[in-house]
């Protein structure tokens, strides 16, 4: 089923109101490269949509999912009239909603809604139809700058694709969270100004702590490099916030690659590289490859993070300072984290 682009439209918008997502309708079309950029009687083809016209019933009982490149728990939901949860029950398999693969076979909970017909998995490609690469969010593996190697030296990439959210998207999440998107937004706002996560060479924004790296590599390069590691109360701590964040972890990467990069904080975020498994990724190595990607990916580590560490109810109830307490550390009010939080959530949430 095609659509025509309307004056006011946005990606997000045209998603939500035809109960797909913005990553489900860049995979479906391909030409479209950028989600912030569609014009006024563009023609763009809505993922999963029969030919009937109408709603698509609901399954009346179980069916079975593949998991695609760029899938995520909450996305498939999105699509199939249900939520995490409901998904995470009919899959006790499951035991971290972020940790899904490309090829996993996953149920999709039943909920008849008295028409009886299943509905059709739209994602899935005719045997004769490769499915198209999605290119806003590959999965774990999926990442367009490749597979980095599992052990031995590897590289920090020079640049990436940098795809950015759009406006949608951060609806998406807040329903995922059943939060308010506004609350979504400050968090972004605060960690790294809200507007991207990249900077404009189209890296990941980091945020080198020096007295992770310390931790992580024992304390073996405090003699010779103070000014990467050393303790949290540290004056040399704050003093490396004002470098060049990039020069700083190439220079702790060089002595020790996969210590450098949990050491820093990525993206829209600012998740920490040493949470990779608590957001789902297996691998450090390609969580970096993946913050390159794409801002999808850094929503995708926010929201990992938000459930691993049980701060849902904390965004769900505009509690900021317990929120900024449990996302930024013990010393998030040194900052004013929470403070911030609840003035960027007040100017979102009035539009």
């Amino acid at each position: 089923m095609s659509y025509v682009v309307k004056s006011g439209d946005t990606l997000g918008a045209i998603a939500s109101r035809n109960n797909t997502t913005v990553q489900a309708i860049m995979s479906a079309n391909p030409q479209i490269t950028n989600p912030n950029s569609i014009s006024v009687g563009q023609s763009i083809k809505l993922p999963g949509s029969g030919g009937g016209g109408g709603a698509i019933p609901s399954p009346a009982s179980p069916s079975t999912y593949t998991v695609r490149s760029g899938d995520t728990l909450g996305a498939i939901a999105n699509r199939n009239g249900t939520t995490v949860d409901e998904i995470m029950r009919a899959n006790p398999q499951l035991k971290n909603p972020n940790q899904i693969s490309p090829g996993q076979q996953i149920k999709l909970p039943g909920q008849s809604n008295g028409g009886g017909t299943p509905q059709p998995q739209p994602q899935q490609p005719k045997p004769q139809q490769p499915q198209p690469q999605q290119p806003q969010a590959p999965a774990e593996g999926g990442s367009s700058l490749g597979t980095p190697p599992a052990t031995g030296p590897w590289e920090l990439p020079v640049r990436g694709p940098a795809r950015k959210l759009a406006s949608g998207d951060f609806d998406a999440a807040a329903r995922e969270l059943q939060c308010e998107a506004a609350a979504v937004r400050a968090v972004a706002e605060v960690e790294s100004g809200g507007r991207t996560g990249f900077d404009d060479q189209k890296r990941p924004k980091i945020l080198f702590e020096i007295h992770h790296f310390k931790r992580l590599t024992g304390g073996r390069y405090d003699k010779s490099h103070p000014h990467l590691s050393a303790p949290y109360k540290s004056p040399l701590r704050r003093a490396s916030y004002k470098k060049d964040q990039w020069a700083v972890i190439r220079e702790a990467f060089a002595l020790d690659p996969d210590a450098a990069v949990k050491s820093a904080s990525w993206g829209m975020f600012q998740v920490m590289g040493f949470n990779h498994e608590l957001v789902g990724w297996k691998s450090v190595r390609q969580f970096v490859y993946d913050m390159y990607e794409s801002e999808a990916q850094h929503m995708r580590a926010f929201l990992g993070f938000c459930r691993g560490n049980n701060l849902v109810r904390h965004i769900r109830n505009k509690n900021w300072a317990s929120f900024a307490r449990g996302y930024n550390g013990e010393d998030y009010a040194s900052n004013n984290y929470h403070t911030k939080m609840a003035n960027a959530y007040a100017r979102y949430s009035r539009g």
